[in-house]
């Protein structure tokens, strides 16, 4: 029988694997689409590359050491360590060639779907069985689990997390959060130790991955509200007190490297405020998940429309009273409300920013987490009501030939969406075509064309991004930098004086500016730029390299020095630039009281 066939977990692992290549395989020869790679990736490649650096990933934000950002997430990085790790493995050198990356990604989405699967077959969506149709519908209990995975799993929204490398992010949290709620049930059903040390880990990993990990608690509060009287209800206050240790340990420490960073975090009230102002995208990311046709690449409130958000809502709320109707003595009735909040408090995060609501850009992939409530919600539904599929067959209110009609139909659709991520001009054109009123659009097709060597289309977006929005930030950096990197170094001074005169706090410009000076040889202009830029981010890296050497060609060893050992303080030897080693081997006997290597 097929439900025999299908209570082989190889057997199922094996299908999810087959159907996510059939329609994401050729995702893994994309190339990159220019919106963060360069940050997280490429530019920190020299970083990344070195396994020995495993320890000083939990030491900074995310983009260290090329630039900084506001957010904590060492796992990320940490997967790109690995994944660089295994493309030394697979070709023997490191590189940052995409098709590496891409794979990972694949792989992760495939851990994620499979992991899907065992959620939802742990929570049980169907009856236990207490008769001999019970017993029947018990050894098909896969089924209903195995295609909310087949959906998630080729779902279109989950496209930018499959084809987009710095989106695997999502796949990772996601990982992780079901770990440790599926321990955590385990733990409330048994009491079991190995259970509640499987939780907690997998929750420090998840925080470590994403700060979304912290909505798993309400999600943890509700179903133990269910289940409180379950045999691990009595240990409850071991499981919150561990859980508060790991909460606190991490608070602490974010907070010490977002402020060493020089960056100032959120507070409550504005978090509350940024939320409330892009409150009406939950409309937005609900249409997406139950009727995934306003897809784009770069979505953003004016260019989207919200009528498929309220005829999911209408879908929703009409289930959700049918819901309430039922028998609620039955076995796991409740799943249904436990999904809603799910998908609720996981999508919340997503809604605040750093950016002003104005400059917000809803992206998909942060819908790939809170999707699993929707999946929680209706597989209730169908197991509730006892709507059952055997033997590919129809029986009942349900027939094989719809379900499959609507897998076939999402994997079409992720299969076209995922070609807008094949190169960055692609993506772009994308973004401009869908969102023409975005600023932040039409700068990154300026800075596609820009890395192709189309200057005048890039020009022709650089305009259209200063119409729409002439005080927006980084334009003129990325133009700035652009012309630095080409030599071009009057091109190059001119537009970083502009990027400085909108962003007077813009320490890379100040940089960049540095290095224009130090190629002209005008090297009291060059310190006084890198010493400005180690005033705005004491930690910015490539600064306190360039005064390094700067200070060493001018056989100022003391101030060399000095610097030297400043940065030592934020940087392993392993991590540094070969040039650098040059010159602390150089200083090795000089400063061997004063610098430990």
């Amino acid at each position: 029988m097929l439900s025999d066939f299908l209570s082989n977990k190889w057997v199922v692992f094996c299908l999810l694997v087959l159907v996510i290549f059939s329609v994401f395989g050729r995702t893994i020869w994309f190339d990159y689409v220019q919106l963060d790679e360069g940050v997280v990736l490429v530019n920190n490649q020299f970083f990344i590359s070195k396994i020995a650096n495993i320890f000083e990933v939990f030491k900074h934000d995310i983009n260290y050491p090329s630039a900084v950002a506001p957010y904590y997430r060492p796992i990320f990085t940490l997967s790109f360590m690995l994944n660089s790790q295994f493309d030394r493995l697979m070709t023997g050198q490191i590189s940052s060639n995409p098709l590496s990356y891409h794979f990972g990604n694949l792989l992760l989405h495939i851990a994620a779907v499979f992991l899907i699967f065992g959620l939802l077959r742990e929570l049980g969506v169907q009856r236990s069985p207490s008769s001999r149709s019970d017993l029947e519908s018990s050894k098909r209990s896969d089924l209903i689990p195995l295609l909310g995975a087949l959906i998630f799993a080729v779902h279109p929204a989950v496209t930018p997390v499959v084809a987009w490398v710095p989106g695997r992010i999502e796949a990772i949290l996601t990982a992780f959060i079901i770990l440790s709620f599926i321990c955590f049930i385990r733990f409330l059903r048994t009491a079991d130790w190995r259970y509640l040390i499987g939780f907690l880990s997998s929750f420090a990993v998840a925080l470590l991955t994403k700060e979304v990990a912290v909505a798993l608690l309400p999600v943890l509060f509700f179903y133990y509200l269910t289940r409180r009287k379950e045999k691990g209800g009595e240990l409850m206050t071991t499981l919150a007190s561990g859980l508060g240790a790991i909460l606190v340990a991490w608070f602490f420490v974010r907070k010490n490297i977002i402020a060493a960073a020089s960056i100032t975090d959120l507070s409550f009230s504005e978090m509350l405020a940024v939320w409330w102002s892009n409150s009406s995208a939950i409309f937005l990311y609900l249409g997406k998940t139950l009727l995934p046709f306003d897809l784009t690449v770069l979505p953003v409130l004016e260019s989207s429309t919200l009528v498929y958000g309220f005829a999911a809502l209408a879908v929703i709320a009409g289930l959700v009273l049918c819901l309430l109707k039922s028998d609620f003595n039955k076995p796991k009735s409740d799943f249904g409300m436990l999904g809603l909040v799910w998908f609720i408090v996981f999508l919340a995060p997503s809604l605040v920013s750093y950016n002003s609501p104005e400059n917000m850009v809803f992206f998909e992939h942060r819908l790939y987490l809170p999707m699993i409530g929707i999946l929680m919600f209706f597989s209730s539904i169908v197991g509730n009501y006892e709507l059952r599929i055997t033997n590919l067959g129809l029986r009942k209110r349900i027939n094989f030939i719809s379900v499959f009609a609507a897998l076939v139909f999402f994997g079409v659709l992720s299969f076209n969406y995922s070609g807008f991520y094949r190169d960055k001009t692609v993506f772009w054109q994308k973004a401009v075509a869908d969102s023409p009123q975005s600023f932040q659009a039409h700068n990154g097709l300026a800075t596609a064309y820009l890395t192709d060597g189309k200057d005048e289309e890039a020009m022709a977006e650089f305009t259209k991004t200063l119409e729409i929005n002439p005080q927006v930030k980084r334009v003129h950096l990325l133009l700035g930098l652009y012309y630095l990197d080409q030599n071009q170094y009057d091109k190059a001074k001119t537009e970083l004086e502009k990027e400085i005169e909108i962003d007077p706090q813009q320490f890379v410009a100040y940089h960049g500016l540095g290095r224009i000076y130090a190629q002209s040889k005008n090297l009291k202009e060059a310190e006084k730029n890198f010493l400005k830029t180690l005033e705005l981010n004491r930690d910015y890296v490539l600064a306190r390299q360039d005064l390094v050497v700067l200070y060493f060609s001018q056989n100022k060893h003391p101030q060399a020095i000095a610097n030297l050992k400043e940065l030592l303080k934020i940087q392993r030897p392993e991590a540094m630039h070969p040039q650098i080693l040059k010159i602390v081997e150089i200083y090795a006997k000089e400063a061997a009281q004063q610098i430990e290597f």
